[in-house]
Parts: C-alpha cells; sequence; structure tokens
C-alpha cells in the first residue's frame, strides 16, 4: 500500500463516518429525498458543484485540453456556467414552489399526467446509470493508476463507499458531504495549478513559452490543434458551441443539479446558490485545463492524456500535496456518485413504485443497491471509455428534458401529449444518434451532434403532439399554480437581499472574462 491509497483510504473512511453521524438525523421520508427543503445556500452551491465536478472534468475534458481542444472547452465551460444562473431563475424557484418530492413528480403534476411522470423517471434512471458508470470507471482508473491497486478492487472499493453513504443518510448526507468534498478538491487543486505553473518556470512564462513555439502554439489557438476533437479550427468551435448549449442546458434542469433545488430551505435560496455554482464551476474547469496544457511545457509525451493530472501529481508537486490532490479528485468522483445513485434511488421508489414514507425510503434504499451493482458489473467487464460514456449521459439529459423543461414553465400551447412525445423522442433521437456513429460506422458533423438531434427531435415531436391536442383546464390550472408565490416568500427584506444576489450573476460574468483575459487571452497575445 503506497501512501496515495492510504490518503484516499483515510480520506474515504471520514466520509463514511459523517454519513454514519448524519444518518441519525432523517426521521422520513421528506429528510431521506429532499434533505427536509432546510438546506441552506452553502449546501446547495457547494452541493451542484460538486454534483458537476467529477473524475470526467479531470480525466476526460482536461485530456482534451492537454492535446489540444482548450479553446473549445472553455467555451462550453463559459456557456455552461450560464446554466446555473438561467435554471435556477426560469426554472429551480418554480420546481421549489412545486413542494414535489422528485423532478419526475413534478413533470407529473404540471401535466396532471401519470405516463408523463413515469417516462420522466425512466429517462432520469437511464441517463444518471448512464453517467454513474462513466464516474466510477474513472474512479476506478484513477485508483489504480496511483495506487497500483487492481482496477476490479478499486471498483468495488469506490462502489461500496459511495452506496453506503447514498443508503444510510440521504440526500442531507449526501449534501453536506458532497460539500466537504467540492472544498477539498478545490482548494487542493487551486493549489497544485499555481505550484505547477511554478515548476515550468512561472505562469506568465510558460504561456508566453508555449505562444512562441510553432510545436506548441496551437495548443492556445482558438482554432486548437488539428485532430484533438476535430480536423479544423472551425468544427473545434462548433463543437464547442453545441456543448455548450448542452451543458447549459444540464446545469440548468439536469436530474442531478436541478433537484438540488428540491432541497433549498425557500426561492430565495435557490436564486442566491446559482451565482456562486456558476463561478464555481468555472473556475475549476478553466484551470484544469489551462493547467493541463501547461503541463504540456513539463511533459508533452503523456502516453495516456487522461492521466495528465495523476502525471502532475505523482511527478511534479510535493507528495504531501500530490496525496491531498488526488484524494480530492477521487472525492469529485464519489460527490457525483452519491448524487447520482441518490437520484436513482428516489425516482425508483417515489415515481415508479409509487411508494410513500417508510416504505419509499426501504424501497429506494433497495434500488439503490441493484443499482450499484449493476454499474459495478459493467464497470468491471468494460474497458474504460470516460470521456465518451459521460458524453453520452449528458446528451440524454438535455434531449428528453430541456425543451420540456423550458416549455412547461413558459409555454400556453404545449400539451401533455406534446410533453410527453417530445421527451420520448429527444431520448429516441439522441440514443438512436449514439448508436449509429458508435457502431454503425455513421460520420456525424460537428453541427449534428446526437445531443442536437436528440433536442431537435424532441422540439419537433411537443410541436406536432401539442398540435393534435388541447390542454386542459386542469393542466392550464397546474401551470397557473406555478406563478402563485406563497406569502412566505414575499417578506421585502429577503426579496431585496436575493434581487443583490441576482446582481452578483452579472459580476460573475464579469469575473469570469477577467480570469480569461488575464491567465490566458493577454499573455497568449502578448508572447
Amino acid at each position: 500500500m503506497n501512501i496515495y491509497f492510504a490518503g484516499m483510504c483515510i480520506a474515504m473512511l471520514f466520509f463514511l463516518g459523517i454519513s454514519c453521524l448524519i444518518s441519525r438525523k432523517v426521521k422520513n421520508a421528506e429528510d431521506f429525498y429532499v434533505a427536509g427543503r432546510k438546506a441552506p445556500v452553502i449546501l446547495i452551491a457547494g452541493s451542484m458543484i460538486a454534483s458537476y465536478t467529477s473524475t470526467g472534468m479531470f480525466m476526460g475534458d482536461a485530456a482534451e485540453a492537454y492535446e489540444g481542444a482548450l479553446s473549445a472547452m472553455i467555451v462550453f465551460a463559459g456557456m455552461q456556467s450560464a446554466g446555473y444562473i438561467l435554471g435556477a431563475e426560469f426554472f429551480g424557484r418554480y420546481l421549489r414552489r412545486s413542494g414535489a418530492m422528485t423532478i419526475p413528480e413534478f413533470f407529473g403534476q404540471r401535466f396532471c399526467s401519470g405516463k408523463m411522470r413515469t417516462l420522466s423517471a425512466v429517462t432520469a434512471i437511464i441517463m444518471m446509470t448512464v453517467y454513474l458508470l462513466s464516474v466510477i470507471q474513472g474512479v476506478g482508473t484513477l485508483m489504480n493508476v496511483v495506487t497500483g491497486v487492481s482496477y476490479n478492487v478499486c471498483i468495488v472499493i469506490a462502489i461500496t463507499v459511495f452506496t453506503f453513504i447514498s443508503v444510510v443518510s440521504g440526500s442531507r448526507g449526501v449534501l453536506i458531504t458532497d460539500t466537504l468534498m467540492a472544498g477539498l478538491f478545490t482548494v487542493s487543486m487551486l493549489v497544485a495549478v499555481f505550484f505547477i505553473a511554478g515548476k515550468a518556470g512561472g505562469w506568465f512564462s510558460t504561456v508566453a513559452a508555449l505562444a512562441r513555439a510553432p510545436e506548441t502554439r496551437a495548443l492556445l489557438t482558438w482554432e486548437g490543434r488539428p485532430g484533438a476533437l476535430y480536423e479544423t479550427g472551425k468544427d473545434n468551435m462548433i463543437w464547442g458551441i453545441s456543448y455548450g448549449i448542452v451543458w447549459c442546458s444540464v446545469c440548468a434542469i439536469g436530474p442531478w443539479q436541478s433537484s438540488r433545488y428540491l432541497m433549498a430551505k425557500d426561492e430565495h435560496t435557490v436564486v442566491r446558490s446559482a451565482p456562486i455554482a456558476a463561478l464555481g464551476v468555472f473556475i475549476l474547469e478553466f484551470f484544469a485545463c489551462i493547467t493541463a496544457v501547461l503541463i504540456n511545457a513539463l511533459n508533452p509525451d503523456i502516453e495516456q492524456s487522461s492521466y495528465v493530472w495523476i502525471w502532475a501529481a505523482m511527478n511534479v508537486v510535493p507528495t504531501f500535496l500530490g496525496v491531498i490532490l488526488m484524494t480530492g479528485v477521487l472525492s469529485a468522483g464519489i460527490s457525483s456518485a452519491t448524487t447520482f445513485l441518490s437520484l436513482i434511488g428516489s425516482s425508483a421508489a417515489n415515481d415508479l413504485a409509487a411508494s410513500k414514507g417508510d416504505k419509499s425510503i426501504k424501497i429506494g434504499r433497495c434500488f439503490m443497491i441493484v443499482a450499484s451493482a449493476v454499474v459495478a458489473v459493467c464497470a468491471i467487464t468494460n474497458p474504460p471509455a470516460i470521456f465518451v460514456i459521460m458524453q453520452l449521459g449528458v446528451a440524454a439529459a438535455a434531449s428528453s428534458w430541456m425543451p420540456v423543461a423550458v416549455g412547461c414553465i413558459f409555454s400556453k400551447r404545449m400539451t401533455k401529449k406534446g410533453a410527453f412525445c417530445g421527451m420520448f423522442a429527444g431520448m429516441a433521437g439522441c440514443l438512436g444518434a449514439n448508436l449509429l456513429r458508435s457502431f454503425g460506422g455513421v460520420y456525424l458533423p460537428a453541427y449534428l451532434d446526437p445531443a442536437i438531434i436528440g433536442i431537435f427531435c424532441n422540439i419537433f415531436a411537443i410541436v406536432i403532439g401539442s398540435s393534435l391536442t388541447k390542454v386542459t383546464e386542469e393542466e392550464k390550472r397546474a401551470k397557473e399554480k406555478l406563478f402563485e408565490m406563497p406569502e412566505s416568500e414575499c417578506d421585502p427584506a429577503a426579496v431585496k437581499k436575493t434581487l443583490n444576489w441576482s446582481r452578483f450573476g452579472i459580476l460573475v460574468g464579469v469575473l469570469m472574462t477577467a480570469i480569461m483575459l488575464v491567465f490566458w487571452v493577454i499573455p497568449f497575445l502578448t508572447a
């Protein structure tokens, strides 16, 4: 057992202990599934950051940037950050107002349709199971490479830990451990970022050196290095913009993000947490990717580009910091996994099994254990494909949910039939396009990503389905009810404070621009 494995084991035991303590406060189904609807801003924002940040960012996104797709990665990172603010304002607060236990339940209430609730639950379980597989493969690969322990053993250890946390402490435990993990990997990564830059010769000097050298200049240009994603800079940017749209949708309405709003203590908490999550996610994504580019100055020949951060942690930073950093990346993966697993259990128990009370908790826990076992088998029997599987999960979320989520709030013409057809067509279109690309050998240009195809299928089906049916009076009342603000949310002091937080959302855009200018654009152009 090496020091990295020891550090990871200590961290996992710590989080297991925390979850055991929290489990004592779980009294009923509302505590287990929505944290008693009492979560403050820090826990909502921390959990959203943690559930987004996983091994997919450190081992998938960073690898693409290391190979030469920095610009495309930063474009989608900026666009997705806007999704938090848009989602909180135009979806999250209505979701919280509904009083639903799950997002599928919200869709069922909004369209007065049990079929809509069931379809939402099925699509949610599919997309979260796929994403969970990506995360666990990343965690297993990370532990295997860093510690030398067998990949299969690492998979079993990781699944045992996050299953225990989710099953024992429920959403309350997930929120608290997520926030602690978010703090750990954020601090450790930012400290490591500037230490790596110092070893490379200083941040601005390294950027200048890479910009001046013909063989590395493309790493920092808008076109990127040919072949990193696509052969041309134009296609790279089209991919970045299209995936920016997809990730903006996911951060706005994706179940592992927007479900946090159901746990907020009020609507003001929903709106206030969004700018923090947006800025936190952008900072992590930006520095994870651009530091991967700087590592080219230290080692341009890392054989497995997904190991770029692992190589830096084990060869560049001091051992103590490397242990903390790798433990932080592990925590990022486990925090995402606990969120996905918790949501799989809640959707299965509340929306498919239609159980309530203590029985709901028991059924949810059983579904979590079954889902963990299925994912473990898939992870062990299939080679890791972290970035590809992650893209599939994200694409499914945007394709099936985004148009329906927007329409259910703002459309007066969308009917339950249109919503059902749209969600089904979006998921089918996305999965079909992915199957054609992966197994049918069909080449899809950058502007026809499976997620974009799925979104268009969704919108088309909504229009057709809604045109053939009429909105019922029951559906009209359900929609109108979402716009009735409860008296408890109308306190003038709270409203004024929330408006100030909304203005901070504008400042977030300014800060993101400043970070890109200072750490990338200006030093590159100067060089």
